[in-house]
Order: C-alpha cells, then sequence, then structure tokens
C-alpha cells in the first residue's frame, strides 16, 4: 500500500509526539525516585535523608515490603558480598536477591529488603560506596523488583484462586488441572476443610514426582497423570471448582527443554516429555511453509510477514539438511532474528515469538484449553466456578470466546421472542477479571501479565441456541467460521492427543 507524502508527515508526528510522552514519563519517574531516596537537607549538613512521604508517592505504598534497589554491582557480586555491605543498617528481612544476565551470568542488578523501614534508610545513606571496587547505586525499588530463583514456582494471585473457588473451610472437591510444582494446591489445600479432596493433573514427568510427595503428605490430595482435558475419565461426583493455570511453568521455562531463545539447549519443548510425543524439532522438519507460517502467526502473533520470512528461512534450512540435525536453540533463534530483519520495537527477543509458537504447536495448547473448559464446566455441580489464569492474549481469547459461546441469555434479551422449543441446558455466568495487586506484584514480578478469568455454571437458556433458533426463523444466511488455527498450523491430526505422533 502506497501512503502520500501528507499520511507520511502525519505518522512521523504521532511517532515522535509518543517518543516526546515517553522520554517526558521517564523523566518524571527518575526525577521522583532520585527525590524518594536522596534528599539533601541543610538540617541535616546536605546528607542524603530519607522522606517516607516520597517513597509513599513513588511507590503508591505506605508500608512494606522496605526493598532496596541495586545498580552497578560488581559481574562476580555474591548475595553473602552484598550482606556483608549493608551489615549494620538492619536486619534483613529474606536474603539478597542477585539478578543475572542468561547469557553472560554476569551480575546486573540486585534487590534488598529489610524487616523495618529504618534498616531502607540506613541502606539509603550507602549510595555511592564501593563494592568490590564499582560506586553502586542504592535507590528505593519503586518498581516490582523481585526475582525469583531459577526452577522454583511462585504461584499468581493464589488468594484470589481460593476465594472465587470457594475453598476456604469446604469440604468440597476441587481440582487444579495444571498442579506444575503444586503452588496453587498448597494453597486449596491450606484453605481447605478436614473432609476436602483435591485432584490434580499434569504429564509433566517432574510435576508428577511433585505431586506423588504431596500425596504423600497430605491424604486429601490425589494427583493423576493425564491432560486437564481429560478430568472426566478420573473424577466420580460433581466438583465444587476447577483451577486451570495454563502456559509454562517457571520451572519449565527455566529447565533444559529449549523454551527460551537465550538459552542454549535442544529444540525440544515438550509438556509431556515421554517418547510417544512430538518435539518441536520433529514438528519443523515435518510441517510445510505455509503451516509453519500460519503457526507463528495464529500461536507466536507473529506479524504475517515476519511469519512468511521465518517460515521460508525454516525450509532453505531444511533444503540443507532434511533432518535439521544440526539445530539448537541457539541457532533457530538466530535464524529467526536474521529473518525477520530489523529490531524489534519492545525490549525481548526477536525469536521469542516464535518459540512461543513452535511451544503451543507442538502441545497443542490452544485446542487443550478449549477441551480443559468444556471438561471444566461439564464437572462443576451448579453454581461450581471454573478459574484460569492466562499469560498471553490468545490465551485470554480463548477463554473469553468459550464463555462468550457458553453464556446464558439475560432477561432483557432481545433473542427470547424466540425461545419457543429451545430447551435449557447448562451454561455460564461471567465474573469480573482480576489482576494481580500492586502488593503481589512487589512479592513476584512474574504475576504481571496474569488475568484470572473466573465463570460459574448456571442453567438456563443459551445465546447460541437462541441465535440458532432465531437465524432458523428468519432465513439468515450463517456467519463464516474461520479455519481453525491448529488445522492451517499442521498440529491438529491427532485429535484430542497432547501432540501425540501420527501412527
Amino acid at each position: 500500500q502506497k501512503y502520500t507524502a501528507e499520511e507520511k508527515a502525519r505518522h512521523a508526528a504521532r511517532v515522535k509526539e509518543r517518543e516526546a510522552r515517553k522520554k517526558e514519563r521517564q523523566k518524571q519517574k527518575k526525577a521522583l525516585t532520585k527525590q524518594a531516596s536522596i534528599a539533601p537537607q541543610a538540617t541535616n549538613g546536605g546528607h542524603k535523608t530519607y522522606d517516607a512521604s516520597l517513597l509513599k508517592r513513588a511507590r503508591n505504598v505506605g508500608g512494606p515490603p522496605y526493598e532496596a534497589f541495586l545498580k552497578y554491582l560488581p559481574h562476580d557480586c555474591t548475595e553473602q558480598q552484598v550482606t556483608q555491605f549493608f551489615a549494620g543498617c538492619g536486619s534483613l528481612e529474606k536474603a539478597p536477591r542477585i539478578l543475572k544476565d542468561r547469557a553472560t551470568g554476569r551480575v546486573i542488578r540486585g534487590f534488598v529488603t529489610f524487616a523495618e523501614e529504618q534498616g531502607l534508610q540506613n541502606a539509603l545513606q550507602k549510595d555511592g560506596h564501593k563494592l568490590g571496587g564499582r560506586n553502586i547505586s542504592v535507590t528505593i525499588a519503586t518498581t516490582h523488583g523481585t526475582c525469583q530463583q531459577e526452577g522454583t514456582h511462585t504461584p499468581a494471585m493464589a488468594s484470589e484462586v481460593v476465594d472465587v473457588l470457594g475453598a476456604r473451610h469446604s469440604n468440597g472437591v476441587f481440582v487444579d488441572g495444571t498442579f506444575g510444582r503444586g503452588g496453587h494446591s498448597r494453597e486449596i489445600l491450606k484453605a481447605l476443610g478436614p473432609s476436602g479432596r483435591l485432584h490434580g493433573f499434569d504429564v509433566d514427568e517432574d510435576a508428577i514426582r511433585a505431586g506423588k510427595q504431596l500425596e504423600k503428605q497430605d491424604s486429601r490430595f490425589t494427583i493423576h497423570r493425564a491432560p486437564f482435558s481429560q478430568m472426566l475419565k478420573h473424577l466420580g461426583d460433581k466438583v465444587q471448582g476447577v483451577l486451570l493455570d495454563v502456559g509454562i511453568s517457571s520451572p519449565q521455562l527455566d529447565g533444559g527443554r529449549g523454551f527460551r531463545p537465550e538459552v542454549e539447549g535442544p529444540v525440544d519443548m515438550r509438556f509431556d516429555a515421554s517418547e510417544q510425543s512430538e518435539t518441536a524439532l520433529q514438528y519443523l522438519v515435518r510441517v510445510s511453509r505455509q503451516e509453519l507460517a500460519a503457526a507463528l502467526e495464529a500461536f507466536g502473533g507473529e506479524r504475517p510477514a515476519h511469519a512468511r520470512r521465518i517460515a521460508d528461512a525454516v525450509a532453505l534450512a531444511k533444503a540443507e539438511d532434511p533432518s535439521l540435525s544440526s539445530m539448537t536453540t541457539s541457532k533457530l533463534a538466530q535464524l529467526a532474528s536474521a529473518a525477520k530483519g530489523h529490531r524489534e520495537y519492545q525490549q525481548m527477543h526477536p525469536a521469542k515469538m516464535t518459540f512461543q509458537a513452535l511451544r503451543v504447536a507442538v502441545n497443542r495448547e490452544f485446542a487443550e484449553l478449549r477441551d480443559g473448559l468444556e471438561a471444566a464446566t461439564e464437572a462443576c455441580g451448579l453454581n461450581g466456578a471454573v478459574a484460569v489464569l492466562t499469560w498471553k492474549h490468545a490465551e485470554c481469547a480463548v477463554v473469553v470466546d468459550f464463555q462468550a459461546t457458553h453464556s446464558l441469555a439475560e432477561k432483557d434479551s432481545m433473542l427470547l421472542k424466540y425461545s419457543s422449543g429451545v430447551s435449557d441446558s447448562w451454561g455460564v455466568v461471567v465474573d469480573q477479571a482480576r489482576r494481580p495487586t500492586d502488593a503481589e506484584l512487589r512479592r513476584n514480578s512474574r504475576a504481571r501479565s496474569a488475568v484470572l478469568h473466573v465463570h460459574r455454571k448456571s442453567r438456563g437458556t443459551r445465546l447460541s441456541d437462541l441465535e440458532a433458533k432465531a437465524g432458523a426463523v428468519l432465513n439468515w444466511a450463517p456467519h463464516h467460521i474461520p479455519v481453525p488455527a491448529e488445522q492451517r498450523a499442521g498440529c491438529d491430526r491427532w485429535g484430542a492427543g497432547a501432540g501425540k505422533k501420527k501412527k
């Protein structure tokens, strides 16, 4: 499409205006942070002091955590060195946390959390002091400055999940469809009554081992090695609530299955690492250019032009080596980045969306989510709750589409005039979606993308049934239904199985 000179000028002006606004916000934030942590006052001889009112303005909170943000640390700095550096400032709430660059292993920043506000005040006096030959920066942690140790998992919105499921002091039956390392399951078990029951589902071998350990610790819990879409085969009576925390867990992300473009490893990306499941490398070898481009666009959010170029680059690599025998995560990341041919406007690895698309395709995540939502809602009794934690827009879209398809007609619906002959059935009533609180994000920064969707099973007339009846009465032509993404991406050929090889 060609643009006129006037349209180009307007676009350039808008871009320039956005950049100016962004720089102004950054400038204001930097000034506020500096004021909050360093406030020279004549009454103190010009030394750096601490202003609690500015702290509240900077962090929008008036209490703990009393956390300091550290920059310019020595590249080989350790937690012990940081602890010694702040000795005498005050007692620490927990050990210092150090963030390292994944590619180089160098320390890039850190956080220190004090038990009391006075400790943070004293720590700010050490701004600019030397540690390991470097003048480090010590400021108030105004952002959600937490880091998580690799291989661990902090459950997102755990308290909210317990509340919406109605698990507190309940003796009902509940399901954690995505057990992972059991973070949410443990919180639910803490809240349950003595006769309550919890069933966990997962296909990851490490998750099953963790589930077996929890079974030994708490007789109210049972782990099942199965995808959550198959929960009806393992449950007896109706359940009171189901949790689905979709996507990838932190231990899987930090593990060695090739989920990260920044970390060298095999191009695997399977949740179920059993022999009969297909790896991402096998998927790349098998699919056509068109199928791969469709997967990159539908599952990774790549722009159509980028998806085509990456698919073409993979096809060219297969022309030289049909089995892609030397392909690793680093080589795939380099191939995808080079194919896109420009720097990303977002601060993320240019191959991140490619890796996400392959992971979703190999594990059939969206199809599993659709089937799982159906199974979870069917497993619930009337007024039972299904809580779904999503992390990406595409996952959110699957949940919202399911809820819209199964929603019940309101009393003032215009379609109720066509309800004659339409039978009542189960449907869903949707709660307002929730996001993590600021307090939680200060404890667990990885929860920042989480959205908690909740719907409750009820009975009435489905809107979709009324729409079908109205269409028949009015002789309306049906709406065009696009081809499912799994079919276009070449990852639907195993039916309901999670990434099973074709026999």
